[in-house]
C-alpha cells in the first residue's frame, strides 16, 4: 500500500482548483444537512426585516414630494387615518408578544421597524389634515397654521408613547397573548378600512405602488419562513394565522392598485382619441 505524504497532501489543498471543489463540496454537505428549505427561509427572513426598514418610504415621499398643500392634502385624504393607526398597534402587539416569547429578533423584526414608519405616516396625515382644514376655514397666517397643526400632534404623540410604553414594559403576558389574537382582525380591518376608501373614490393612486407590493411580498415569505420555523416557534398558530391573513388583504390592496391604475389609463387613452 502507497504511503500517503502529507507534504503532497498539503500542495493538493493550497491548489486553487482543488481547494475550490473542496469548499463547494464542504458546502453543499452542508446546505444537504440543514435543508435547502430552512437555509431559504433564514435568508428571506433577514431579507424581509432589512426590505422593511424603507418599505414605507415610498409612502412617505408620495405626501412629501408634492410642491404645493392642497396636492398633499389631497394624497392623505386618501388614506386611511384609522387604518395606518391600526396597523401601527397592530405592530406594537406583535413586537411585544415575539418578545415576551424570547422569538429572536429576525422571526418579527419587520414589525418594530414598520411601525416606526407607520408613526411617521400617521403624523403626517394628520398634520396635513389639520392644515388643510386651517387653510380652508381660517384667516391664519402660513407661519400660525404650521404652529397650530404642530400644536394638534400632541395628542397621537402621546397615545403612541403611552401604547408603547404599556405594552412594553406594563402589560402582562396573558394580556399581551390575548392581544396578539385579537390583532388578527384589527390587523384585517385596517387593511379593509383602506380597501373601502379606494372604492369609494374608485382610485388608488394616493398609495405607492412599491409600499403595496413590497407589502404583498414580505407578507407572503413571512406565511413561508414562519411553516419552515413551526416547530422552533412552538407550533405557534396565531402566528401563521396571522401572517396568512396579513398577506391575502395585501394582495387585494394590490389587485386595486393594478385595477384602478388600468380602468384610469384606459380612461385617458380613450379621452386621446377622441
Amino acid at each position: 500500500m502507497a504511503k500517503i505524504n502529507i507534504f503532497d497532501v498539503i500542495k493538493l489543498l493550497f491548489n486553487p482548483d482543488v481547494s475550490k471543489k473542496l469548499i463547494l463540496q464542504i458546502a453543499f454537505q452542508q446546505i444537504k444537512a440543514v435543508g435547502v428549505a430552512k437555509i431559504l427561509s433564514a435568508a428571506l427572513a433577514r431579507a424581509v426585516v432589512a426590505g422593511s426598514s424603507v418599505v414605507k418610504v415610498p409612502q412617505i415621499r408620495k405626501i412629501l414630494k408634492n410642491d404645493s398643500l392642497d396636492k398633499k392634502v389631497a394624497v392623505v385624504k386618501g388614506l386611511s387615518l384609522e387604518g395606518i393607526s391600526l396597523e401601527l398597534f397592530d405592530a406594537l402587539v406583535h413586537a411585544s408578544y415575539n418578545i415576551q416569547n424570547g422569538n429572536a429578533f429576525v422571526t418579527y423584526g419587520e414589525s418594530s421597524l414598520i411601525g416606526v414608519q407607520n408613526v411617521v405616516l400617521v403624523l403626517l396625515v394628520q398634520y396635513f389634515r389639520i392644515r388643510g382644514k386651517l387653510a380652508a376655514a381660517s384667516s391664519l397666517s402660513e407661519h400660525e397654521q404650521i404652529q397650530a397643526a404642530l400644536m394638534e400632534l400632541y395628542k397621537p404623540v402621546g397615545i403612541i408613547l403611552g401604547s408603547a410604553v404599556f405594552l412594553t414594559k406594563v402589560a402582562p403576558s396573558p394580556l399581551v397573548s390575548l392581544l396578539q389574537i385579537l390583532k388578527i382582525p384589527m390587523s384585517v380591518s385596517a387593511r379593509l378600512l383602506q380597501i373601502k376608501q379606494n372604492h369609494t373614490i374608485k382610485s388608488a393612486s394616493h398609495l405607492s405602488d412599491i409600499t403595496v407590493g413590497a407589502n404583498t411580498l414580505g407578507s407572503l415569505i413571512r406565511v413561508f419562513t414562519t411553516v419552515q420555523d413551526f416547530r422552533t416557534l412552538n407550533n405557534d398558530y396565531v402566528l401563521l394565522t396571522g401572517y396568512t391573513c396579513s398577506f391575502l388583504t395585501n394582495a387585494a390592496l394590490a389587485a386595486q392598485c393594478y385595477y384602478y391604475k388600468n380602468i384610469h389609463k384606459d380612461k385617458t387613452d380613450k379621452d386621446k382619441q377622441e
